[in-house]
């Protein structure tokens, strides 16, 4: 049986009763971030309802195959009376539009799987057990379904649910993958989602500069203790590669991916005093208390935080530190 079924009942209803609707997700935008955000706009825009999607950042190089017009910005946005959908987003502070949008709305409904989520709304599905956001849409699309007796799913919405199923399992790697993920995978794949056209865009199109910055960190790579490796990457690095900030991240599981290593650290500097944090985990480094100790948060396997007015040199021992007192801990 579907886990929280009463919360996705209680969206369900609230999407039928209701409509008119922001969709939006956090900032950085990622494969889940987009997928189970535009799964949700054509979702609702199959029902009739009036629905938006709102979002105040870019996408990276390899997700802008899923880019579409209708896109906005907080700025494209001067009504109140709508109900923000917040797709994805572990805290309030991560939704990635105006605040004023959130503060006029009449109701906010929160989807997330994060276990760090804070539970920002009276409306809410969260299931820290999901592979990913997506799941949790496809999950409530077909509850709908099931329950007003329609078919919603299509080769959109399948590929827009697939692309933040893969993403947010490593293509099927990680531990958070269920078999209700592999039973999703097989019927998105029968409603026509475009698989090959995600592996090629997502897994097969790094640029020739994201693989010259990919050499220059790994030849910086620093293994501590022979269960911690690190990888740092300054703006100058970035800079001097032609590659921007949003088109690394890919490096991320190199630190984890080394024989002996349980817990792989990503530094990456964004501006000058602006310094973010990635940790992957294998087996038992519980990577969210650990980005918690720094006012971040995210996953069991998967979470970051971020730093700010802070050498870039200072931020990474001070992780050192921290980390070294998980291992010694036992956490």
């Amino acid at each position: 049986m579907t886990r929280n079924i009463d919360e996705i009942n209680n969206v369900v209803e609230n999407l039928q009763k209701l409509d008119n609707f922001i969709v939006t997700s956090h900032v950085s935008p990622d494969g889940d971030n987009i997928g189970s955000s535009m799964a949700m706009f054509y979702f609702l825009t199959k029902l009739g309802k009036k629905v938006r999607y709102v979002l105040d950042d870019d996408y990276p190089q390899n997700l802008l195959f899923l880019l579409r017009e209708n896109k906005e910005k907080s700025t494209d946005i001067n009504d109140s009376g709508h109900t923000v959908i917040a797709l994805d987003s572990g805290s309030y502070e991560r939704i990635c539009i105006d605040k004023k949008i959130l503060e006029n709305a009449s109701k906010i409904i929160c989807i997330d799987h994060h276990i760090t989520n804070g539970e920002y709304s009276e409306v809410k599905y969260i299931d820290t057990k999901a592979s990913s956001t997506s799941e949790m849409v496809y999950n409530i699309i077909s509850e709908y379904e099931k329950k007003y007796s329609v078919s919603i799913f299509d080769e959109l919405i399948s590929t827009y649910l697939y692309v933040g199923l893969v993403t947010d399992t490593g293509n099927f790697q990680y531990s958070n993958t269920e078999s209700s993920s592999l039973t999703m995978a097989a019927r998105l794949l029968d409603f026509g989602a475009r698989k090959d056209e995600i592996i090629q865009q997502i897994f097969q199109n790094n640029s020739l500069s994201y693989y010259k910055i990919l050499g220059e960190a790994l030849n910086g790579l620093e293994v501590v203790d022979g269960h911690i490796a690190i990888i740092s990457v300054t703006k100058a690095m970035m800079e001097r590669n032609s590659i921007s900030y949003d088109d690394i991240d890919a490096i991320t599981p190199y630190t984890r991916d080394i024989n002996g290593v349980e817990l792989g650290i990503f530094i990456k500097e964004k501006s000058i005093r602006e310094i973010k944090v990635s940790f992957r985990s294998k087996n038992y480094i519980d990577c969210s208390k650990l980005a918690s100790e720094f006012g971040g948060g995210g996953h069991i396997r998967a979470a970051g935080c971020t730093f700010f007015d802070e050498e870039l040199e200072a931020v990474k021992s001070k992780i050192i530190e921290k980390a070294k007192e998980y291992f010694k801990n036992g956490k």
